[in-house]
């Protein structure tokens, strides 16, 4: 059980890049730009869904299962409450540009960009506190 946040984080912050190389690409792309927006509409809800419950997971552990651990007070979770505050902007900004802001356009890729570098730092802030 201790491990699940691990195996789940790893896989939310590799779906998280595979996410972003899509947006990234989809600005940059001459042909095939709407299917990359659409599976990045696709896959970024279940994207943000599983960081957020790998958040949920860690805590939970954090709290109940690593005695070793004070709540709260290592930078592995105040990086994965910036992720989650970075990534929530990013799925504002997504349902803003919908309805067709231009703001939010041009900030959505920023956050997304943000989270996912900040992601880099939270892995290796994960690995240090590893059970």
């Amino acid at each position: 059980m201790i491990y699940l946040h691990p195996i789940i984080g790893a896989a939310s912050l590799l779906l998280l890049a595979y996410v972003a190389s899509l947006g990234f690409r989809m600005r940059t792309a001459r042909r095939d730009r709407a299917k990359l927006a659409a599976w990045h509409t696709r896959l970024a809800p279940i994207a943000y869904a599983a960081v957020l419950a790998s958040w949920l997971i860690g805590a939970g552990s954090a709290l109940w299962l690593r005695t070793d651990l004070d709540f709260a007070a290592s930078l592995h979770f105040r990086t994965g409450c910036a992720m989650a505050i970075l990534l929530t902007g990013s799925v504002l900004t997504s349902r803003a540009m919908r309805a067709g802001s231009a703001a939010a356009r041009e900030i959505h890729p920023w956050l997304g960009a943000s989270a996912v570098l900040l992601a880099v730092a939270h892995a290796a802030t994960g690995l240090r506190i590893m059970p």
